[in-house]
């Protein structure tokens, strides 16, 4: 058998797929009519279908029984949810509080969140993820576009700005390192130049969270420079944000940013020579305590040079990937929802106390910072149910565990927030026996607590996703993948705010001291060979690697392989000395995702930090000291 199906994992690339059924199970491929997968894919998605069929695979629910898990029907387990579900809703429906993730960014999965709204049940604000970035750009420009990425194909320049494409997009990189081959000059900006060093001509290695600076260094340098005046009609503060920029000497920011003239003079005669300049931005750049600062330093930068609503030029980030699909409208009650970043907090203090918890789609005990006062947090509500395929941090401390069908076991659409595709997911194998999917749980619920829900079908529910203009579900799934009709080049007629201007940054904020007992920035940076934390028990062997500047290593008398913990204000995680040249010396970097329970968790050390706009998970923001054990 073969079909046409499309990747769910939290990845902008939203590959299309084709898969086959073969002797050893199913293989996939990347879909060479896609304009976007153009035939390739990546390990993440190659390797997927080993978690099918793992033995660690939870397969039948399970209900906590004092210190221990004893497996259940799923008629037990959900009479017990559904108990608990009906008296809160009874007491208060604020005490019922339910967490999807991005583990499947399938459609199928708003189920949830339209059944729980109908709960009155408290849902989250903020994100682990991009909400700062698209809060600055929003900032900015008045919403959230971005140029087709065929446009990258265009660029007579590229700036990789906090980006490792090879890490984070596979797609991305090969449109790179094409440009580079035709002749297009890359500029890497990132305080790991480790993983982009082969993709660029020239590195940056900037200090951790402090872009903002090296973006108004350059922008200072661009302004004073004999090229192309920049597109100040287009501008609704001009003035405030020159004051800006004259109220900090050219040495004063390359000192904050720890690069020097050479460095921003590069970057200057970048976007000095051609206005179609691509500037791609990573996630981690807003992953700071000034993330937005950063992204809109960048973005001002991309602005002044005239790259924007410029074919082949443009500043690529994300866009929501909600506004390719539709929700189905809910009466939802308004409740005060619970603030991500700060989750262990707000847990705590919840008004009325909560009862109940639904974890869906998120390992979060595992991923959000904090994760120590996390695990506290969710110790004192009564029932906390996960739907987990896996005996994950968040499982392991549930009240009742779900098995979940996973990705190309079920029926769903997913849209991408990089490019304006719609993928139709197709169910290639049929999930265990004991798994259900969350649409179908989601649904059980609603039936068992008397709710209406108008969509008697998982294909009902998806054909309400669908946005107008769009194939129906049947030429969808036929066709694999659908491309909204939007404008190739964005802001290319003006710009959201009022007025169609771009609005500047008008103030930027200096790093704080930094803190002698804690000197090094803790970067817990993606992995190439997993997404989040979906990885299997055997993928996870050794200690977590730390790399550190071989210069930092030597200070604090460490050498390769020397066991070290990494402590910071809030906790301490145990790892393992690799050293890297190409990564700056005031940082330690460990991949995220590893499990907590398996002691590869770095969120035991993230401190629950903030940022600036978006209220997003300043991870970076994290900083600790290194402490030698004794097997050194």
């Amino acid at each position: 058998m073969e079909l046409v199906t499309a990747c769910t994992l939290d990845c902008p690339d939203r590959c299309s797929l084709v898969c086959r059924q073969a002797p050893e199970g199913v293989h996939l491929t990347g879909a060479p009519s896609h304009p976007y997968t153009r035939g390739f894919t990546c390990d993440k998605i190659r390797r997927y279908p080993g978690r099918l069929a793992s033995p660690h695979r939870i397969r039948e629910p399970w209900m906590r029984r004092g210190d221990r898990f004893v497996a259940a029907s799923w008629d037990e387990a959900l009479e017990a949810v559904c108990g608990a579900l009906a008296q809160a809703r009874r007491e208060d429906p604020a005490s019922i509080f339910w967490l999807r993730g991005s583990g499947s960014m399938g459609a199928s999965k708003g189920l949830v969140d339209y059944v729980f709204g109908l709960l009155g049940a408290r849902g989250t604000a903020g994100s682990l993820c991009d909400s700062a970035g698209l809060a600055a750009l929003a900032a900015d420009t008045g919403g959230a576009q971005m140029n087709d990425p065929a446009q990258l194909d265009a660029a007579e320049a590229v700036v990789l700005w906090g980006k490792n494409p090879r890490a984070s997009s596979i797609h991305c990189a090969a449109q790179v390192a094409a440009a580079r081959k035709r002749g297009a000059p890359v500029v890497a900006v990132n305080p790991d130049t480790s993983g982009v060093s082969s993709l660029a001509d020239r590195v940056v290695s900037v200090r951790p969270g402090t872009d903002r600076f090296l973006a108004l260094a350059a922008a200072k340098l661009l302004l004073e420079g004999p090229g192309r005046p920049p597109p100040w009609d287009a501008a609704s503060n001009r003035a405030e944000f020159e004051t800006l920029l004259n109220t900090w000497p050219l040495s004063d920011l390359l000192a904050a940013s720890g690069t020097d003239r050479a460095d921003a003079d590069a970057l200057a005669a970048v976007y000095a020579a051609t206005p179609r300049v691509a500037t791609v931005v990573g996630w981690g750049l807003q992953r700071y305590p000034f993330g937005a600062e950063n992204l809109r330093a960048v973005h001002a930068l991309a602005f002044l040079a005239g790259s924007l609503g410029v074919p082949g030029g443009g500043l690529y980030y994300s866009v929501p990937s909600s506004r390719y699909l539709r929700r189905p409208p809910s009466p939802l009650r308004p409740t005060v929802p619970l603030r991500l970043p700060r989750l262990s907090q707000d847990l705590r203090e919840a008004s009325p106390q909560l009862q109940v918890a639904w974890v869906c789609c998120s390992n979060i005990l595992n991923q959000a910072p904090d994760a120590k006062a996390l695990r506290e947090a969710f110790s004192t509500i009564p029932m906390v149910v996960a739907v987990e395929p896996f005996w994950t941090e968040t499982a392991r401390h549930a009240t009742v565990v779900l098995p979940p069908a996973l990705w190309l076991e079920e029926e769903d659409l997913a849209a991408s927030y990089w490019h304006r595709g719609i993928g139709a997911v197709r169910r290639a194998v049929a999930p265990p026996e004991g798994c259900r999917t969350d649409f179908e749980i989601a649904a059980d619920i609603a039936r068992r607590l008397g709710i209406e829900v108008p969509f008697a079908t998982v294909d009902d529910w998806l054909a309400a996703c669908l946005p107008a203009g769009a194939p129906d579900l049947a030429e969808m799934r036929t066709r694999g993948w659908w491309l909204c009709d939007e404008p190739p080049v964005a802001w290319s007629a003006g710009f959201g705010h009022p007025g169609g201007r771009f609005r500047l940054l008008t103030a930027v904020s200096p790093e704080p001291a930094a803190d002698p007992r804690h000197p090094l920035r803790f970067l817990t940076l993606i992995r190439p060979d997993a997404l989040h934390s979906q990885l299997l028990p055997e993928e996870q062997k050794g200690a977590l690697p730390a790399r550190i500047h071989p210069d930092t290593a030597a200070a604090l008398g460490l050498e390769p392989g020397c066991a070290i913990r990494l402590v910071s204000t809030t906790g301490e995680v145990e790892a393992e000395v690799h050293l890297d040249a190409g990564l700056h010396p005031g940082t330690v970097a460990s991949p995220r995702g590893g499990w907590i329970g398996l002691g590869l968790g770095v969120n035991e050390a993230t401190e629950a930090l903030v940022t600036d706009l978006g209220e997003g998970a300043a991870y970076y923001g994290t900083r600790v000291r290194v402490e030698k054990m004794s097997r050194c």
